[in-house]
């Protein structure tokens, strides 16, 4: 994929940590995306999630409230009446890099996981791969 395709997605980006919203945001810019949204909270991202379809989520594991493997796991349910598509792509950033998060992750629907501290060049490489499906 190139980076003028990635301006014709719409991405999630799901964090209660302000800095690693502003951090992501930033690289998603310069990998050529334009249409970003972002929420603090699972909550805050069930809501957007209920507005408007998204092509792209990327969510921490752990934050306050409910955790990022809880949030996929309800999109995947299908059972929540979402204008964004169960099967959406997800990336789970975040600093748990343990065998057993990894296992949860993958078993409610994460596509892929990076463990922070993440590189631009990682991330673009595991949303490559998540937009081709």
């Amino acid at each position: 994929m190139n980076r003028q395709s990635f301006a014709a997605y719409r991405v999630l980006v799901v964090d209660d940590q302000h800095e690693m919203i502003d951090l992501l945001s930033r690289m998603l810019r310069r990998m050529g995306f334009t249409d970003l949204h972002t929420a603090h909270s699972a909550r805050e991202a069930e809501e957007l999630l209920n507005k408007q379809s998204f092509h792209l989520l990327l969510t921490d594991y752990a934050m306050t409230g409910n955790s990022g493997a809880a949030l996929v796991a309800k999109l995947r349910s299908g059972d929540l009446p979402w204008a964004t598509p169960s099967d959406t792509p997800a990336i789970m950033i975040t600093g748990h890099g343990e065998r057993d998060f990894v296992i949860q992750a993958r078993n409610v629907g994460v596509n892929a996981y990076l463990v922070k501290p993440v590189t631009p060049q990682q991330l673009e490489a595991k949303i490559a791969v998540v937009l081709r499906g």
